[in-house]
C-alpha cells in the first residue's frame, strides 16, 4: 500500500508546498467571503525521472506549482466636486456635523509617596 497523497505532500520541500497552498487556501476563502465570488486554487505537480540504473528509474523529481486564481475587488471611493472642479473628500457646501470640541484640562493633582493627594490645581489639601 502506498503513503497517503497527504504525507508525500507534506514532504515537498521540506513542508513548504505544503505550507504555500495552506496560506493561498487562506486569501482564497477570504476572497470568497469578501466577494462572493468563487476562486480555486490548483496544485499542479509534475513528476518526471531523475536516474536511471539499467533501465529502472530510482529516483523522480516532483515539480510542484500552487496557483490561487481569486476575484479582484473592485475599489471604491466617495469624492466630492469642489467648486474648483476638484476632488475632495469633504463637501465644501455642508457644514462640519460634529466640530472638534475643545475639552477642560484636567486638575493637576500632586500625590505624595505614600498615595495621599497632597495638592489640586495649585490648592493645598489639608493634612490630616
Amino acid at each position: 500500500m502506498s503513503k497517503p497523497f497527504e504525507a508525500t505532500f507534506a514532504n515537498l520541500r521540506h513542508g513548504r508546498a505544503s505550507m504555500e497552498a495552506a496560506e493561498e487556501l487562506d486569501r482564497i476563502v477570504k476572497s470568497v467571503c469578501d466577494t462572493g465570488k468563487a476562486a480555486k486554487l490548483v496544485i499542479e505537480l509534475t513528476v518526471k525521472p531523475n536516474t536511471k540504473n539499467h533501465g529502472f528509474v530510482e529516483a523522480v523529481i516532483i515539480t510542484d506549482k500552487i496557483t490561487a486564481k481569486i476575484p479582484p475587488i473592485p475599489g471604491e471611493s466617495v469624492m466630492f466636486v469642489n467648486s474648483e472642479m476638484e476632488l475632495s473628500t469633504q463637501n465644501e457646501r455642508q457644514g462640519d456635523l460634529f466640530p472638534e470640541i475643545q475639552r477642560p484640562s484636567r486638575p493637576m493633582v500632586s500625590i505624595d509617596d505614600e498615595g495621599v493627594i497632597t495638592q489640586v490645581a495649585g490648592v493645598a489639601t489639608p493634612a490630616n
